[in-house]
Parts: structure tokens; sequence; C-alpha cells
């Protein structure tokens, strides 16, 4: 009996200054303001001019730098058709992005990146033989809006796989510069 109240009182210590121990080691506010700041980016995405090479698809992106910074985009919509200037509208005047010959812009924000962008994968849930060209991803740098490159240019030329990652990793991988499927975790 003495035992078993003896530990019930430490269980409860612990328990009561716990919190107050866990609150002194948490990082400071500037630390987690300087680590965590959101910065936003461009996808530029090409779909070639292959037969039936446009897609109608959920298409998703993850991109991420050597220092394991990461944004996943789950679903890229409202594109911005950057090329060809004034074309490929769908009827009603509404554009979906992917089109055949075109190169479509998506904005997406995130954890701001430290280092270029090195490792892009993207993943098509449908069945369309969507078949994008090239894909590149672009920072607002300063006041008036110029974009910058800050990736690789990653050329995948060949039809997406459906319903896994599929694209390059130049910051770790030994792949080289073919696109291959790659299984993460959870997304």
């Amino acid at each position: 009996m003495k035992r078993t109240s003896f530990l019930l009182v430490i269980f409860i210590t612990v328990i009561t200054i716990s919190p107050h121990l866990a609150l002194r080691y948490q990082p400071t506010n500037t630390t987690l303001g300087e680590s965590h700041k959101i910065c936003s980016y461009s996808i530029e995405i090409e779909t070639t001019c292959a037969p039936s090479a446009d897609t109608k698809d959920h298409v998703s992106a993850r991109f991420s730098d050597s220092s394991g910074n990461l944004i996943i985009v789950k679903h890229l919509k409202n594109p911005k058709l950057v090329y060809p200037p004034n074309g490929l509208r769908k009827q009603g005047g509404v554009y979906g992005g992917f089109g055949r010959c075109a190169v479509d812009m998506f904005e997406v924000s995130g954890p701001c990146m430290k280092q270029s962008i090195c490792s892009l994968y993207l993943k098509k849930v449908g069945s369309d033989n969507w078949r994008p060209g090239w894909v590149k991803v672009l920072h607002q740098e300063g006041s008036n809006g110029h974009l910058v490159q800050v990736s690789y240019m990653f050329y995948f030329r060949r039809f997406l796989p459906e319903n896994v990652w599929y694209g390059f990793d130049y910051c770790h991988s030994k792949e080289g510069f073919q696109p291959h499927v790659a299984t993460f975790g959870k997304d």
C-alpha cells in the first residue's frame, strides 16, 4: 500500500510538472517564423502535341529542394493558359488545363525553398493517356512580380502511368535523368 501511494505521488508530480518543462524547451517564435515562411510558386506544365496527349484527369504535383522542404499540390486547378495565347478554349469558354500542345501555369504556395527545386513528381488519377512534355517551377521575385525559374527543367515526354507518383529526384536519386515511379508515405 505504501509503495502504491508513493508511485501515485510520483506519477501525479510528473504529470503536473511535464507541461511546464515542455513549454520551456519549445522553439522561439522567431525560429518558427523563419523556418515556416510561406512562398508563392508557379508551376508551368507543357502538354505535348502527340495524338491524345491531353487529359481531363485529376493531376497532382509534389516538389522539393535538397534540404527537405516539400510542397504537395493534391489537385492542380484553375490553370492560366500560357501558350497558345488565344487558343484552346473549351465549349462555354472554360479551359480546364492540360490541352494538347499547350503550356499551362498553376499558382501554388507552401514552405519557402532554401535551394533550387531538384525533385518533382506528377500523379494522374484517371484513365486518360496524358503526355506532359516538360515541367518547371518559378518563384515571384521583388515587388514587380517578375517570375524567376527556381527548378530544373523536368522533361517527361512520355505518357504518365495511372495513380502513382512519377517523376525525377535529382536531389538524392541514383536514377539519373530518367523519370521513375516513386513510393512515398501517405500523401
